[in-house]
This record gives C-alpha cells, sequence and structure tokens, in this order.
C-alpha cells in the first residue's frame, strides 16, 4: 500500500515539502480543474520523480456523471481524454471521482434512472480512457439539490452493471461520518483508493486522525483491505500526528 497526502496546485509546493521531510509518503493526488492546470504541473515533473512518487488525479468537483444533457455528459468525458493525454509522461494511477448530484425532488422520484446515467457515463468514459477511474462516496444534506453516492448500494448497482477493472471504488472516511453506509464491508473486492479524514460527523472539515469521531476500529477494518492508495486528505498540521496514530494502529497497540 502506499501512503499519500492530497494537494491542489495553490499548494503543491508545500505538499512536497512534506514529501521530502517525511519518507513514508509516497504518493499524492492533486486536484486539477481545468485543463492549463496540466500545463502548470509540467515543472514539476522531476520533483515527483526525485521523490518517487506516484501520482493520482481528483477530477473536477462540478463534474456530474448523472447528467441528463448529453451534450455536457460527452463533453465531460471528452475533458477527462483531454487531461489524460496532457498528462500522459506522468503515469497517472488513477482519476478519482465523485458520480454527482440531481435536483433533490426528481432523485427522490426515479434515483435509478440517474444512477443508469452514471452507468452509461462510466461506460463510455472507459472506452476512452486508458487509466484507472475510481468512483468515491460523497455525502448529501438534502437540500434543492443532492449528491448521488451517499449509500453503498448505488456503487453496488453501478459495479453491477460495468464489469471492467479500470473501475474501481475510493472510499472516503470523511465523508462516511457525515452519511454512514457500510462501504467497507459490501465493496471491498472494488476497493483501490481510500481517503483518510476525521470530522465532527456534520461538517467535512479534514481533521486528522482522532481530532474527530472517527473510530480507531474502523481504520483498522480500512488497513486490513488490498487497499492500494491511502491518502491522507486532512490538514497539512496534522498529517504527522496522524503518522503517529496509523503506526499504534497497525501495531495493535
Amino acid at each position: 500500500m502506499r501512503l499519500g497526502i492530497s494537494a491542489l496546485l495553490y499548494n503543491l509546493d508545500d505538499a512536497l515539502e512534506l514529501c521530502r521531510q517525511i519518507k513514508d509518503i509516497n504518493h499524492i493526488e492533486i486536484g486539477l480543474d481545468n485543463l492549463d492546470e496540466c500545463i502548470i504541473l509540467q515543472k514539476y515533473k522531476g520533483e515527483f520523480k526525485r521523490l518517487g512518487l506516484s501520482i493520482g488525479i481528483h477530477l473536477p468537483m462540478e463534474l456530474n456523471s448523472c447528467e441528463n444533457i448529453k451534450y455536457i455528459q460527452k463533453s465531460w468525458i471528452n475533458f477527462i481524454r483531454i487531461m489524460e493525454e496532457n498528462l500522459s509522461e506522468f503515469n497517472i494511477k488513477y482519476f478519482n471521482m465523485h458520480l454527482g448530484y440531481v435536483i433533490s425532488e426528481r432523485l427522490n422520484k426515479n434515483r435509478i434512472k440517474y444512477l443508469d446515467n452514471s452507468v452509461e457515463f462510466l461506460k463510455k468514459l472507459l472506452e476512452e480512457v486508458n487509466t484507472k477511474i475510481s468512483i468515491e462516496n460523497t455525502y448529501s444534506k438534502d437540500g434543492d439539490f443532492s449528491n448521488i453516492g451517499y449509500i453503498y448500494k448505488d456503487f453496488e448497482y453501478i459495479f453491477n452493471k460495468i464489469d471492467n477493472e479500470k473501475l474501481c471504488f475510493c472510499y472516503d472516511t470523511g465523508h462516511c461520518l457525515i452519511n454512514n453506509s457500510d462501504y467497507i464491508g459490501n465493496l471491498n473486492d472494488k476497493l483501490m483508493v481510500a481517503h483518510l479524514s476525521d470530522n465532527d460527523g456534520i461538517n467535512d472539515s479534514h481533521l486528522g486522525i482522532g481530532r474527530g469521531i472517527l473510530k480507531e476500529t474502523e481504520i483498522q477494518k480500512l488497513m486490513n483491505t488490498n487497499l492500494k492508495y491511502l491518502v491522507l486528505e486532512i490538514n497539512y498540521n496534522h498529517i504527522k500526528e496522524t503518522l503517529g496514530i496509523l503506526s499504534k494502529i497497525k501495531r495493535g497497540v
């Protein structure tokens, strides 16, 4: 399992400094929102290699796989295909994405319709790109719009419809604390990436482990899976403290 941290372009220099200081960190997941950011990323290519970092990319939060408008759906697929081409020299390990969002009233009336939209989107995307796609659980607070993908059954439905080794699951502990669902118990065989963070069960505040309500038993369950990338999606000031706690959990202290 590779241990990573998350970053955006604005704090990538700080993230790399952490990687220099903490040799156990050998993976980085970078959030990119625009294609021109791929050009900016080029200047870091040598440093990624020097530090021995594998790279994942978090796709834009605006991406919506359950989009009804076909033109927009095709545009997102084309966006990801071009991003893959622009990052071809980086050996990107995966693109991570949320499933998207729907007007709450429509989702409540016909959830399957929007899951089928996601299935259609993902099938077409997997035909267009060679990189693995990890789909991440999220949370929803039932406003005018609702995120989809906050219960394990949404992902179970998708994986039952798509049999493709390039499609995998990303388990976010912080999101699960807000909308609890047994992802590990039901999606263990699809799990490849995890985003590890803590919070109070209300706000996705990306706290270090031990600063919220995440139980160590849940972390133990996660560590006992065949996880390939564990990404600390937390405040950088909490990284060292969290690594100490993870070390104790591994040793069973």
